[in-house]
C-alpha cells in the first residue's frame, strides 16, 4: 500500500512512518509533506526515498539559500 505522509515531521507523522518502517512489504512511503523544518523533511527523505516531498510553510528561496 502506497502512503503519502501529510505532516510527516510530526508526532503522528512520526509515528504513522514508525509503523511503515516495521513493516515494508506491505507500505511504501509514497509522498512526505511538512509545513516547516527542511532538514527534518530532507532526513525522513533519506530514510523512506519517497517518490515525491512537499515542504509548504516556507518560500523555495530561503532554502536553496541554505
Amino acid at each position: 500500500m502506497n502512503l503519502a505522509i501529510l505532516g510527516a515531521t510530526g508526532s503522528i507523522g512520526a509515528s504513522t512512518l514508525d509503523v511503515a518502517a516495521r513493516h515494508p512489504e506491505r507500505y511504501r512511503i509514497f509522498a512526505l509533506t511538512a509545513h516547516a523544518g527542511a532538514d527534518a523533511l530532507l532526513e525522513l527523505c533519506k530514510s523512506h526515498r519517497p517518490a515525491y516531498a512537499v515542504l509548504a510553510g516556507i518560500t523555495p528561496n530561503s532554502v536553496l539559500r541554505r
